[in-house]
């Protein structure tokens, strides 16, 4: 009986009249030719898993449908560099790609898609980020920063023993106030500050500021100390 070998799907197909076999090329360990003692030339096809005990024999003078397979020893070598340029050329029947690749299993390619870099050259390069499906930049958008330098800023500190009633301006960013007179009251956003007390307003978060803070020590003494 004849048979047909061929590829077909990336596969090594062989057809013994109304029987079809398929071997899938990353199961060979390797291709060979071989000729028995009456002459006759076979392609010898050793498996990964099963080795040489089952390995796959294919003859010559049964393959109708390869006509440079011809039963000698050039035949069998043209018969091996076929099978051999079949297999090196095996990947999957389906493709995927990206920005004009072919999409994988017959899909269409989005109007709205956002091409996608698989691997490419790590070198510097412009990015341009646009909005999704078609939206536009809102007018009033707000710029972000993800990252930016975060070296500190220097502040100005600052130091009184007032007397009388005054108010430290709004915009610092700390102020403390203690009275140091040895019995009398002071005033501190008309609060009355003991003698020997100690008080602190801190605007707590990066670049937040106090407002206005009245004081009088008209029959005390305090000293403030200001951060601004």
């Amino acid at each position: 009986m004849g048979i047909q070998v061929s590829d077909s799907h990336n596969q090594l197909k062989i057809e013994r009249g109304s029987k079809v076999e398929y071997y899938k090329y990353a199961t060979f360990k390797s291709l060979s030719a071989v000729s028995d003692s009456s002459g006759d030339f076979s392609v010898i096809i050793n498996f990964i898993a099963n080795d040489k005990n089952n390995a796959l024999v294919l003859k010559l003078t049964e393959i109708t449908n390869q006509g440079t397979w011809v039963n000698t020893g050039g035949g069998a070598n043209i018969a091996v560099n076929d099978i051999s340029g079949w297999a090196r050329t095996d990947t999957p029947a389906t493709n995927v790609t990206v920005d004009s690749w072919t999409a994988p299993i017959g899909q269409k390619a989005m109007t709205a898609s956002i091409p996608v870099v698989v691997a490419s050259d790590q070198s510097d390069m412009d990015v341009v980020v646009k909005g999704p499906l078609g939206q536009a930049a809102e007018a009033a958008s707000v710029p972000v920063v993800i990252a930016s330098d975060q070296t500190g800023a220097t502040r100005t500190t600052g130091i009184s023993r007032p007397t009388g009633s005054g108010t430290v301006a709004a915009g610092a960013y700390s102020v403390s106030f203690a009275n140091v007179h040895a019995s009398a009251d002071s005033t501190v956003k008309t609060v009355a500050l003991k003698a020997g007390e100690t008080i602190t307003f801190d605007a707590g978060a990066v670049n937040n500021t106090l407002d206005a803070i009245a004081y009088d020590a008209s029959s005390s003494e305090l000293l403030i100390i200001t951060i601004t």
